[in-house]
């Protein structure tokens, strides 16, 4: 009896453990996804800037 207590508190567990990595793991993907968002605005900007500096110097 006190191993059937044992094995569903070790379920419980790692049930647990499994939820808080999947967690985490979209929290990971939400950041890169915003990051990735960031520098291609950022390059975005420059490229526009880059083609505006040529423009008005020629």
């Amino acid at each position: 009896m006190e191993q059937e207590k044992e094995i569903q508190e070790l379920k419980r567990r790692i049930e647990n453990l499994e939820n808080q990595i999947q967690h985490k793991r979209s929290r990971a993907g939400m950041a890169g996804f915003g990051l990735s968002f960031i520098i291609v605005f950022v390059l975005l900007l420059v490229v526009i800037g880059i083609f505006q500096f040529i423009r008005d110097s020629n």
